[in-house]
């Protein structure tokens, strides 16, 4: 192409291959970013995940995962947001399948002492602890009882309900179903039902124990209030003597290990299907 003054000028086509070759490039470094981001932050959940590994005397390395924008720019400071920590289908006492969580803030790990491989101990300014007990060790722990009724209980369910519910006897004619509520937030106590099938006089009977859950000597406490009894479609209202001597079989201590980091345990909560008791501490060193 030339200009009115004769002198040639790039055409159309030749500043489209420059801008092609451009965005090519450009989509090129930020590949390598992305994989040297990916890389590096692998290389360090591994070495989070063997010390955690230590410290929580797991026979396998738990996950480890990294929070927050851009590792690499995380490296760089030297500071982590969060990292967090998980382990699954560990045993403990009676238990069979406790899983461990810990959400670690501000986490100090200076990159050359990453890369060089000589990270020995790790700061880490808050952990936030947690241990969950499923239904399944419940039932477990719930079996070794004497009595026949309990020892038979299956298909156990776990629903966090209001300790106001707990304490609250359902009218004569109120409705089968309970409408939804919000249960109470964590703390030192916390409301659950424990609903169940188990064999009464020969017959299949649905049961609902409504308990309240607490912390006594970093163990989970359940204490049974008061109970409901399905048979068939028929509600069966036991009266409050029989309820005083069947509610002390359902009373149960579950001893969950101690929490991650060797974190106080503080608060109990009610999830479905779970039972959790948590904790937090703050300055401690990983690793050490």
């Amino acid at each position: 192409m030339v200009t009115n003054g004769g002198r040639p000028t790039a055409g159309p086509k030749r500043r489209s291959k420059a801008v092609r070759r451009l965005v090519i490039t450009l989509v090129v470094l930020l590949g390598l970013l992305v994989a040297a981001d990916f890389g590096a932050a692998a290389v360090f959940e591994h070495e989070v995940s063997k010390r955690a590994q230590k410290q929580f005397d797991l026979t396998d390395h738990p996950s480890v995962k990294v929070g927050g924008f851009s590792f690499l720019l995380q490296a760089l400071s030297g500071e982590y947001d969060l990292v967090t920590v998980d382990a699954k289908g560990v045993p403990v006492n009676q238990l069979r399948d406790v899983e461990v969580h810990a959400d670690l803030r501000g986490v100090q790990a200076p990159l050359s002492d990453l890369v060089s491989g000589s990270l020995t101990e790790v700061p880490v300014r808050e952990v936030v602890g947690q241990v969950k007990v499923k239904a399944a060790d419940v039932t477990r722990a719930m079996a070794a009882n004497e009595n026949q009724v309990i020892k038979s209980l299956t298909n156990l369910t776990i629903d966090p309900v209001s300790e106001k519910t707990v304490a609250t006897k359902p009218a004569e004619d109120a409705p089968a179903e309970e409408t939804p509520e919000t249960a109470d937030v964590e703390g030192s106590t916390a409301g659950v039902k424990l609903c169940g099938t188990a064999d009464i006089a020969g017959e299949s009977t649905e049961l609902c124990v409504f308990s309240i859950i607490s912390l006594t000597e970093n163990l989970i406490s359940v204490s049974p209030k008061r109970i409901e009894l399905r048979n068939g479609e028929a509600d069966v209202n036991l009266p409050p003597a029989i309820q005083r001597k069947v509610l002390p079989f359902f009373a149960v201590k579950l001893n969950p290990g101690d929490l991650p980091f060797s974190v106080t345990p503080t608060s109990v909560k009610v999830e479905p299907g779970v039972l959790s008791v948590k904790g937090k501490a703050t300055n401690l060193v990983l690793g050490k």
